[in-house]
């Protein structure tokens, strides 16, 4: 089963990069095993739907959506058992036995023709007073049901499908953007600062005020980060100046971010930071920002991170990302060219990339830093 850090990191990337969710929660659909999917909202007071979006690969017609949310929602016998005024994740199947619902007026007379859908799972909540939204997904009739495995990663998802659903359902106006990309930010466990071309602070999320009061290293204040370890502090700027010069456009051949460990005077494993360019926004609050984003992650968390999380931080490929993690959990070039069936020459060209974007010279180096970034 997929990595749910995975998928609540591809939930939270498309909301802060303002892009559609539909690719997300396809990615959580094909982890939960599911054939259809989709993102429904109904009104609370008279079960009045007011839309249906499938984002699956089978694509439910939209007017068989639209069919079922107007005609057969009354009749659905899974709907009935459900509470819409609830929230939390329900497993159907649990609520209305498949022996019930194939007896149903609603699956012999429509979801056997046009919704071969049996088995649900979904998870719920409440948009508005009035307004109630759901993420749903099936198994056709053949298929075993949903089970306590595929319960739980929902489960697990929950928190970071309700905020990237509301955000979807609520994203207008600038202020609200804005809003959310904080949400989003204070929802990821490593410490997030947005720093101008100067290295002033324009943002910290709730994770690295957690990891300033420890006092430990690292504090932040209006001048950006403040490391009490001079050497590192240069390091920094250095950093700085290279992610600024990057965001810039000044710079292209350079690596897209550099790294350096911060010392902690408690003795626990230091804290690792990750200079990384800020994207240029065309409208919001940061608007043609110059500057900076600072990943700080603890070190003393020592579980290896995903690939995916890898491309992020450290600006791989997914190829390279891939290899990175690999070789953190002690697999050597040769065994990964034959899994991969490419050459030893080929993952060596990987290597040396992810040492130009990463600042490492020797491998030894390389599995230290991507242990540090685990979760």
């Amino acid at each position: 089963m997929a990595d749910p850090r995975d998928l609540a990191l591809g939930l939270y990337d498309a909301v802060l990069q303002g892009q559609p969710l539909e690719k997300s929660l396809g990615a959580i659909a094909a982890a939960l095993d599911a054939q259809t999917g989709f993102i429904a909202r109904l009104g609370l007071q008279h079960g009045r739907p007011v839309d249906a979006t499938d984002f699956t690969s089978h694509h439910l017609s939209i007017e068989t959506l639209h069919e079922y949310a107007r005609d057969w929602l009354p009749h659905d016998p899974r709907a009935a058992a459900m509470h819409w005024e609830t929230e939390g994740v329900v497993n159907l199947g649990r609520l209305c036995p498949v022996s019930e619902f194939l007896r149903s007026t609603y699956w012999n007379e429509f979801g056997a023709h046009k919704e071969p859908c049996v088995h649900t799972l979904a998870a719920s909540f409440i948009e508005a007073e009035d307004l109630h939204g759901s993420l749903i997904v099936h198994r056709p009739p053949e298929r075993p049901p949903f089970g306590t495995a595929e319960e739980q990663l929902m489960a697990t998802l929950y928190p970071h499908l309700r905020q990237a659903l509301l955000a979807r359902a609520r994203l207008g106006s600038e202020q609200r953007r804005e809003a959310w990309l904080e949400a989003g930010l204070d929802a990821m466990r490593q410490g997030v600062a947005v720093l101008d071309a100067a290295g002033r602070l324009c943002h910290a999320n709730a994770a690295l005020e957690a990891m300033a009061a420890q006092r430990d290293g690292l504090a932040i204040g209006p001048d950006g980060l403040l490391l009490t370890d001079q050497a590192t502090m240069a390091q920094a700027r250095h950093a700085l100046g290279i992610a600024v010069a990057v965001s810039g456009g000044r710079i292209r051949l350079l690596p897209d971010g550099m790294s350096f460990a911060v010392p902690r005077p408690s003795g626990k494993a230091p804290w690792l930071v990750q200079m990384l360019p800020l994207r240029r926004a065309e409208q919001g609050s940061l608007a043609g920002l110059q500057g900076a984003v600072a990943v700080v992650t603890d070190g003393a968390t020592r579980r290896p991170p995903s690939a995916l999380l890898l491309q992020k931080l450290l600006g791989l490929t997914p190829a390279e990302a891939d290899l990175a993690a690999a070789l953190a959990q002690g697999r050597d070039i040769a065994e990964q060219a034959r899994r991969r069936r490419v050459s030893r020459e080929t993952l060596r060209s990987h290597l040396a990339a992810i040492r130009r974007k990463t600042g490492c010279r020797r491998q030894a180096e390389l599995v230290a830093l991507v242990l540090r970034l685990g979760g």
